[in-house]
């Protein structure tokens, strides 16, 4: 008999980890992961200019925890904290080299587990696919048993409250593709590199506990 599928689902989320671990970059190694989160939103946002402030709302920490979690990771080499022309009194947060390498070398070991993922797919194929798992995500987001919707992207919600507003002419709506809906939704991208990240960092702690 063949898998439910959710059982086929969790079996390729398992390999999919499985093998993020055995092809982590030694550069992500030693990095914790708050060290990560913070690393993967100041890359995905690299042309802003964030402050403490933002990174208090978006991970929704303290002042206090900010400020410890910024400070460490300025004494290890992660980050600085520049002046902005505006204001001499503000300090923006960047990453240095060493963090924009850390964050490079996962997203493209990310990329590659991609690509080998998707080997002899048609992009036909591919586009039917993530439309299931969409469904079946909807479905159960719909419930309301899950907590917040905001916390699952998914397309067909979207497009739901989109279709609530005033709904232009045919002609003048602009045809979508995945790669828009994927721009926009920057929060996917990072928790999806964050993951990365993490299980780099999981290889290492296991591997040092040998």
């Amino acid at each position: 008999m063949a898998k439910p599928p959710s059982v086929a689902i969790r079996s390729l989320h398992n390999v999919v980890n499985r093998y993020l671990r055995v092809t982590r970059p030694e550069a992500a190694e030693d990095i914790s992961n708050g060290n990560v989160d913070v690393i993967v939103y100041l890359a995905r946002h690299d042309n802003e200019e964030i402050f403490p402030q933002d990174i208090e709302q978006r991970f929704g920490v303290t002042r206090s925890t900010s400020c410890r979690v910024l400070g460490l990771m300025e004494q290890k080499g992660l980050i600085a904290r520049e002046p902005v022309k505006r204001d001499a009194r503000l300090k923006k947060i960047v990453l240095t080299d060493k963090s924009r390498h850390i964050a490079e070398v996962l997203r493209d070991n990310a990329k590659n587990m991609e690509r080998i993922l998707l080997e002899g797919l048609e992009d036909d194929q591919i586009r039917q696919f993530m439309h299931v798992l969409d469904v079946m995500q909807t479905n159960l987001v719909k419930t309301g048993l899950i907590g917040d919707e905001s916390r699952y992207p998914s397309l067909e919600i979207r497009e739901q409250d989109a279709s609530k507003s005033q709904v232009p002419q045919e002609s003048q709506v602009p045809q979508k593709t995945c790669d828009d809906y994927a721009s926009n939704n920057r929060d996917a991208c990072d928790e999806y590199v964050s993951h990365v990240l993490r299980i780099s960092q999981e290889m290492a702690i296991a591997r040092n506990r040998k």
